[in-house]
């Protein structure tokens, strides 16, 4: 049985006037429509705005499902408040997005009610023809029903453990690019698209430093992320100090690469670039070896939409054959494939790569290389 109000006579349950505003207060943390912070004292409106603002609001806000603890919106909304600081900016940004998906898909779901069935289901419905985003949104939501078992004490099991996921097995990516058409790529970059009126093209801002990333992303077989954000500071002793931020919370390799002449005239090249830009009139100054003009690191839709834009004025579009459709991470197999037609030790690509298996470093040389073999062997008999 609720205990009498002393204040607030009148209004709806949890609701008070306090400081001038009308206010809810929850029994548990619950997130802010309003900033998307987690409080439990929810400003419903002004008391000057009146109680049919009031109730307005809170009607929202109790329809919100986040606000519901235990629902599939509210543990998507803790996970993404409580588990995502651990991964980099771009992780974030991305597992913020298929959480949005997963609370919305399941948002009729109390967490102890999903089954294994109906997350085969979301699964089978939305990725059926993409292997590799069911195979990420599956490790993210068996995290996040780790988070529910463990933190949130919603349930015992975790339905992502018994998941089939035999029909979403990733095929390897067997397109090389040709020189010609990272060169052509190259050239596309540094001039504009024609004008329909006149057929003219212009020098484009962005073009020489773009060439500096598909230069040096060949040159050092890193991948888009490590060479979109690289700083002088990893330069160290004519090493250029590589931590991948894919493995950095797993196996934590890293590799040093040697500033090679070819490597040398890239980043020479960069810095002169960087020397031209600047912002309210003054010299840029950035730690970025390949910044924008504003000093920042390209972002991923950043880098790659230049890329795309690159190809678009070549023709070359998303109907067009899969091995025009070339991107920027191809650049790696095709710096490591190169290295391994030249004749480069295996080991030698392996660490470049920064891989812990010969097998995944195997999977960026697609070209079949016979190894070589120089034993010298004499006859034991005499010729006839």
């Amino acid at each position: 049985m609720n205990r009498a109000r002393k204040t607030g006579k009148g209004l709806p349950r949890r609701v008070y006037l306090k400081n001038g505003a009308y206010r809810f207060y929850s029994a548990e943390l619950i997130t802010d429509p309003k900033d998307g912070k987690q409080k439990r004292w929810i400003t419903l409106a002004p008391e000057a705005a009146g109680e049919s603002a009031m109730l307005l609001a809170l009607g929202a806000l109790l329809q919100d499902k986040k606000s519901l603890t235990g629902s599939m919106p509210y543990v998507c909304d803790q996970f993404r408040l409580h588990k995502l600081g651990r991964y980099s900016v771009e992780t974030q940004a991305t597992y913020k997005q298929y959480l949005e998906t997963i609370a919305t898909a399941f948002e009729d779901f109390a967490a102890a009610q999903v089954t294994t069935k109906s997350c085969a289901d979301f699964i089978r419905t939305n990725f059926a023809d993409k292997p590799n985003t069911a195979q990420k949104y599956v490790a993210l939501m068996r995290r996040l029903f780790k988070y529910v078992i463990s933190e949130l004490g919603l349930r015992h099991d975790n339905p992502l453990d018994q998941i089939d996921l035999s029909n979403y097995e990733t095929v390897r990516r067997e397109v090389l690019p040709t020189h010609d058409q990272v060169q052509a790529i190259r050239t596309a970059g540094m001039t504009s698209t024609p004008r329909k009126s006149t057929g003219a093209t212009y020098p484009t801002a962005s073009g020489p430093m773009f060439c500096c990333l598909i230069d040096i992303a060949y040159l050092l077989w890193q991948r888009a992320i490590d060479v979109r954000t690289l700083k002088e500071s990893q330069i160290v002793d004519g090493y250029i100090r590589f931590k991948p931020s894919k493995t950095a919370k797993s196996s934590g390799k890293t590799v040093d690469i040697v500033i090679t002449p070819q490597i040398q005239e890239v980043l020479d090249r960069a810095r002169a670039i960087k020397k031209g830009y600047k912002v309210n009139g003054q010299p840029l100054i950035t730690p970025y070896l390949f910044p924008t003009m504003k000093g920042e690191p390209y972002s991923k839709s950043g880098l790659f939409s230049m890329w795309d834009r690159a190809r678009d004025r070549l023709g070359i579009g998303k109907d067009s054959p899969p091995h025009e459709r070339i991107q920027f991470r191809d650049l790696r197999a095709l710096g490591a494939t190169d290295a391994a037609k030249s004749g480069e030790q295996r080991q030698a690509i392996q660490t470049r790569l920064a891989h812990t298996s010969g097998k995944t470093s195997d999977i960026y040389i697609k070209e079949s290389v016979p190894e070589r073999s120089s034993i010298e062997q004499k006859l034991p008999w005499k010729s006839v």
